[in-house]
């Protein structure tokens, strides 16, 4: 996915936002700009024709938990409205807008619509009697330059369904004669096409259920989606330094050493148990191998031969996505797997194309969230079998003639 950034608006007191800034927006602060009220406006010039533009949004909702756990934001770009999200946490935000949207001789106006705008001094005693929502930090417009027709292209919405099952003699299901005949790949091998963009380590464990033990950075990993993209987009920078190591010894009854690494929100396991090693040999060991995953990553960055996959245990919104995969695509053409539970008219096992190298997965169920090993293996090796077979199709139609 090619992109040009045409726009940065950044909301900092040293920032260029007062010259696209309508109303609902308290004064700037030093990083960001408090949207103010029941909604906010940004108006920008007319922008250069481009058949899809994309604008991102870096945001921090004003939460208070438990009375206030999340902020809702809806998005409208000229009275259309192009997106709607329930906010916890930092987050960057990605929406699609087509040509005919911004077919207009005027500005053209987004307006942000946060109805749970709450006044700080109702949770706490400072005061501050403003009715804050989100925190802006930057706002970016994108031209995407490949967004034309193209033929050879997977059409948006083409799928792949969990297909028919051969019955062995005891009535059981052969899953992978199934993978066998769907990729023409062994299920180790399908396994090895996937690399995990982390949440927690369920899709580690289902490669290690596949008898494939790639090495990944975050195959066993957990952070934020935020942390995670300017991860991506610094190249992971300075990661495995020793002064933001932390092992903590965790769980029960046998302690597991787990790391928490400080720059980038890192949280993962290291299958290493009190009594094995000191803490300073872990902080030097988990340092060597942080550095040397971390160059990995890259270079699967840019091989661009790898299928990224991402999940979370609750449904999340296309403009979360689209981040991640515009982070991705930075390095060359990856396939972003987005996996979600199923739906009625979407089963389990079923994999569709949302755009070109993005395609969504359905399962069953996930793990629980105590128990990353009771996982559903059919529902993943469905999607990855599927997800596989449309990839492969993907860079055999986007090859020239």
């Amino acid at each position: 996915m090619g992109l040009e950034c045409d726009l940065t608006i950044r909301f900092s007191t040293s920032g260029n936002s007062l010259a696209y800034l309508g109303g609902g927006w308290a004064r700037s602060e030093p990083e960001f700009t408090w949207c103010l009220g029941a909604e906010s406006h940004i108006i920008l010039p007319r922008l250069e024709p481009a058949e899809e533009y994309i604008i991102t949004l870096d945001v921090v909702p004003f939460v208070h938990p438990p009375e206030l756990p999340s902020q809702r934001l809806i998005v409208s770009v000229n009275d259309a409205v192009v997106g709607s999200s329930t906010l916890f946490r930092p987050t960057l935000l990605a929406y699609r807008l087509s040509r005919s949207m911004l077919n207009t001789p005027e500005k053209v106006l987004i307006t942000l619509q946060h109805p749970d705008a709450v006044r700080p001094k109702d949770f706490a005693d400072n005061g501050d009697e403003r009715d804050l929502s989100f925190s802006v930090a930057e706002v970016r417009v994108y031209r995407v330059t490949d967004a034309g027709d193209h033929p050879s292209r997977l059409p948006p919405g083409l799928m792949l369904g969990p297909g028919t099952d051969r019955i062995t003699m005891r009535g059981h299901v052969d899953i992978a004669e199934w993978a066998m005949r769907r990729t023409g790949l062994t299920i180790p091998q399908i396994a090895m096409r996937f690399e995990s963009l982390g949440e927690n380590c369920e899709f580690g464990l289902f490669q290690r259920r596949c008898d494939s033990e790639p090495l990944g950075l975050l195959r066993f990993s957990s952070t934020f989606m935020r942390n995670l993209i300017r991860g991506i987009e610094s190249q992971f920078d300075g990661l495995g330094a020793i002064e933001d190591i932390d092992p903590r010894l965790e769980g029960g009854p046998r302690k597991e050493y787990m790391i928490h690494e400080k720059k980038f929100g890192l949280v993962y396991h290291t299958f290493v148990y009190e009594g094995q090693r000191s803490l300073w040999l872990m902080r030097e060991q988990e340092s060597a191998r942080l550095k040397f995953l971390q160059r990995k990553f890259i270079e699967e960055l840019q091989a661009g031969e790898k299928i990224f996959v991402y999940k979370r245990d609750v449904t999340i919104a296309e403009e979360e996505i689209l981040p991640l995969h515009m982070s991705l695509n930075r390095y060359a053409e990856n396939t972003l797997l987005w996996v979600m539970p199923a739906e009625p008219d979407r089963p389990a096992g079923t994999v569709e194309v949302v755009r070109p190298g993005l395609l969504k997965g359905y399962i069953d169920r996930f793990a629980p969230e105590d128990n990353a090993h009771n996982f559903s293996f059919d529902g993943w090796l469905r999607i990855c079998a599927n997800a596989v077979v449309l990839s492969g199709l993907q860079r055999r139609t986007s090859e020239p003639a």
